[in-house]
């Protein structure tokens, strides 16, 4: 697996299949392989050129221990690394959860780079936006788990869910990575979530939104409710999440 130091760590990538470029960034804990568990490379690699990324703190790619490593600016900067690494002036960005918020970061920020973003399971106030409210401090317990249990607790949750696979990926992580990215500061950004130009796809599941008020989309945004999911299982259903994504990559 070929990696880059363009922006200042190893970060890992991979290419698979041939065409247009499509990014794909993962989870977090998790890894590339995410993408090959749900079936996307499988379903995508006849029509695209998969440019796969492991995340900073994930997979093979360096795994800083500083909080300050983990903004999401710096994961950005990832992306657009790889993006010079392999010559690419641009590229659509596919991502989930930590992946999706990513990619709007990268979109927001560095729109002439991105052609179309999929964000699935994101949440467009951790990425900073101006035109949504700060995020709130809260005291959240999972950095001191990862520090004192390691990784264990959270593979023991999926495995109950029925999650077998992801298991196997969370169990890999280095929880000390994960407790660092857990305590890394959300960083306002001048870009409003509205006005993101590109073409873009918003995938929530049912579960994951219930009282929760959708943001305002940009114009013309694609939205996608999985119904019954929660976050996890918005991606385990590629059979409504890909044809969207496909409706989404033609108008580019």
């Amino acid at each position: 697996m070929p990696a880059t130091r363009r922006s200042g760590l190893a970060i890992h990538y991979e290419l698979d299949g041939s065409g247009p470029p499509l990014v794909l960034l993962h989870g977090g804990f998790t890894s590339t392989e995410l993408w090959q568990i749900d079936g996307y490379v499988g379903g995508l690699r006849e029509e695209r050129q998969l440019i796969l990324i492991d995340l900073r703190g994930h997979g093979r790619s360096d795994k800083p221990h500083e909080p300050e490593a983990y903004r999401l600016s710096r994961l950005a900067s990832d992306v657009l690394a790889v993006l010079d690494e392999i010559g690419l002036v641009s590229a659509a960005i596919c991502g989930f959860s930590l992946g999706a918020n990513t990619a709007l970061c990268v979109a927001a920020c560095d729109p002439d780079r991105v052609d179309a973003v999929a964000a699935i399971g994101s949440d467009p106030v951790a990425v900073g936006f101006s035109d949504l409210p700060s995020e709130e401090e809260d005291d959240d317990p999972r950095p001191l788990r990862f520090e004192a249990e390691g990784m264990g607790w959270l593979v023991a949750k999926l495995e109950r869910e029925g999650r077998p696979a992801r298991a196997r990926l969370v169990s890999g992580a280095d929880p000390l990575a994960m407790a660092a990215w857990g305590r890394a500061i959300v960083e306002a950004i001048p870009q409003r979530l509205a006005d993101l130009a590109m073409p873009s796809l918003f995938t929530w599941g049912e579960r994951e939104i219930e009282g929760w008020a959708t943001p305002p989309l940009p114009p013309g945004a694609r939205l996608l409710v999985v119904p019954g999911a929660d976050h996890v299982g918005t991606l385990e259903r590629p059979d409504l999440v890909l044809p969207e994504l496909r409706s989404l990559l033609a108008q580019v």
